[in-house]
C-alpha cells in the first residue's frame, strides 16, 4: 500500500480506467454534442405535436376549469418526465470518453446505466491511428470516427463522434513514437526529431 494513502486507495484496488501515478495526461475527449442532439429534437418535436393535440381535442370535452387544470397537469407531466428522460440520457451519453496518457489508452464506452465497457491498451500495441470526418455536419462542427489500430488479436478501438479527430489521431501517434523511445522498445515511429516531445496539452472538450 502506498504511503499516506488509505487502503481503497491503493493501487491493488485501482480499475484500468483510473489513471496510475506514474502516468501523465494528454488529453481527455468526451463525445461531440452532434451525437446526441436528434434525441433532443425528436423530443421536442413529440412534445410540440402532443401539446397541439391536446389543444385541438380541448373544446370536444368542454371548456371546464377542471378540463383545463387536468390538461395543465399532464402537460406539465410530460414536460417533467421528457426533461427527466434528456438528463438521463445526456448524462449517459457524457460517461462515454477516450483517455490518453503518456503510457496507455483508455476507452469507456456506456451504452446504458447498466452497460458499460471499458478497455485500455498499451501505446506498445499502437500499429496506427486514423482519423475520419464524412459528411457536411462532420465538418463544420469538427468531429468524426477515430480508429485505433492494435497489434495482434487485440480489438481495435472505435471512437463515434469524436471532437478534432485529427489532432486527437496526431497525440496518440506522437505519445506513442516517446514512449517507444522512452522504453527503447522497437516499432514504427514517425518522422520527427527524437527531441522533440509531445506537450502536456490537458484536451478536455467539454461542450
Amino acid at each position: 500500500m502506498v504511503a499516506g494513502k488509505s487502503y481503497r486507495e491503493s493501487e491493488y484496488f485501482k480499475t484500468i480506467e483510473d489513471v496510475g501515478n506514474d502516468e501523465r495526461i494528454m488529453c481527455i475527449v468526451h463525445q461531440h454534442p452532434f451525437g446526441i442532439i436528434f434525441v433532443y429534437i425528436l423530443s421536442f418535436l413529440c412534445l410540440s405535436f402532443a401539446l397541439f393535440g391536446i389543444s385541438i381535442s380541448l373544446p370536444s370535452f368542454g371548456g371546464t376549469v377542471i378540463n383545463y387544470g387536468t390538461i395543465a397537469l399532464v402537460s406539465i407531466l410530460a414536460v417533467f418526465l421528457i426533461g427527466l428522460m434528456l438528463s438521463l440520457a445526456t448524462f449517459i451519453y457524457r460517461k462515454s470518453k477516450l483517455t490518453v496518457t503518456d503510457k496507455n489508452v483508455v476507452q469507456i464506452i456506456q451504452n446504458g446505466l447498466l452497460n458499460r465497457k471499458v478497455s485500455q491498451l498499451s501505446l506498445a500495441n499502437v500499429e496506427d491511428v486514423t482519423s475520419e470526418q464524412k459528411g457536411i455536419f462532420s465538418n463544420l462542427f469538427s468531429y468524426g470516427v477515430l480508429n485505433i489500430e492494435t497489434a495482434g488479436e487485440q480489438t481495435n478501438f472505435y471512437f463515434n463522434y469524436c471532437p478534432n479527430p485529427h489532432r486527437v489521431a496526431k497525440i496518440i501517434l506522437h505519445a506513442k513514437d516517446d514512449f517507444m523511445l522512452a522504453t527503447g522498445q522497437t516499432g514504427s515511429v514517425r518522422n520527427r526529431p527524437h527531441t522533440q516531445k509531445v506537450e502536456n496539452t490537458n484536451l478536455y472538450y467539454r461542450y
